[in-house]
């Protein structure tokens, strides 16, 4: 399915998949092994269209804006054995967007993290049509309220951003938050230079010993939603909530390794300054 969908998509997005998974082959660790062994987020009985809540726990939300679809699951219920894990914090979060391109365009799948109750839980909130992307938002806004400690990889600089301008879309009013650390700025102080990049597929990878063997890029989210709302198959959404699940749960293993002194790579070489 995947495959399919990539084949219909441009070529030159095609090519640029293409280039960065050859990337990704040539510098994978032999350490790392594929997110299937562990990461059972949901299973296809057959080849043929299926609805999405038979695939991925979830249920319509009625919000002031209207309805959206709502999906909460306990990590430990697919991610067998969990890895080591920060900190717990009941005020943070660990999140990630999905859009149908750049700003402007609008959002409809919000992917978070978060500790409660002694376990960790996945909260994705989804816009099944675009007149539900209000609601979704306004799903968003009450979650970020109740945790308004955020953790992303680059979202100071594109997904907060884009989501406060959907917010100022909608005329609704944003959350605050207490705290924002961008993952991204620390992989840039540790890894830079040091590993092949510092894609967050990369961190993946090398740090967290995991590859994404059926993964669908993130270049083809965008064709994926509108596939999904031309055909209604709920396959599509499955992956890209799985695309999303691996983005949010990467952000949660990475951080022990992106906020402590100790790494377990080398920190790249500062040249010393002229005394």
């Amino acid at each position: 399915m995947v495959r399919s969908l990539e084949t219909r998509s441009p070529w030159g997005l095609r090519k640029a998949v293409d280039r960065d998974r050859k990337a990704d082959e040539r510098t994978r660790p032999a350490l790392s092994r594929p997110d299937r062994e562990s990461f059972r987020f949901f299973q296809l009985q057959d080849d043929h269209p299926s609805l999405l809540e038979d695939l991925v726990p979830g249920e319509e939300v009625l919000t002031s804006r209207g309805p959206a679809w709502l999906s909460k699951r306990p990590l430990d219920e697919f991610w067998i054995p969990l890895p080591s894990m920060p900190q717990p914090d009941p005020t943070r979060i660990w999140f990630d967007i999905e859009t149908r391109g750049g700003r402007g365009n609008p959002g409809f799948l919000f992917g978070a993290v978060y500790h409660q109750d002694g376990r960790w839980w996945l909260w994705q909130a989804l816009a099944r049509t675009t007149e539900e992307e209000p609601a979704m938002l306004e799903l968003v806004t009450e979650f970020v309220k109740a945790r308004p400690r955020l953790v992303s990889y680059s979202g100071t600089k594109n997904d907060w951003p884009f989501l406060l301008s959907r917010w100022s879309h909608f005329q609704m009013a944003a959350p605050k938050f207490s705290d924002h650390l961008d993952l991204f700025d620390r992989a840039q102080v540790l890894y830079r230079g040091v590993l092949p990049s510092c894609r967050l597929v990369t961190l993946e990878h090398h740090l967290c010993g995991r590859w994404r063997e059926a993964d669908l890029a993130s270049g083809f989210i965008p064709i994926a939603y509108q596939e999904w709302l031309e055909h209604r198959d709920g396959r599509l959404l499955a992956q890209v909530l799985l695309h999303n699940a691996l983005d949010v749960v990467c952000l949660l293993e990475l951080e022990p390794f992106l906020t402590v002194e100790a790494s377990p790579l080398p920190q790249r070489l500062v040249v010393a300054e002229p005394t």
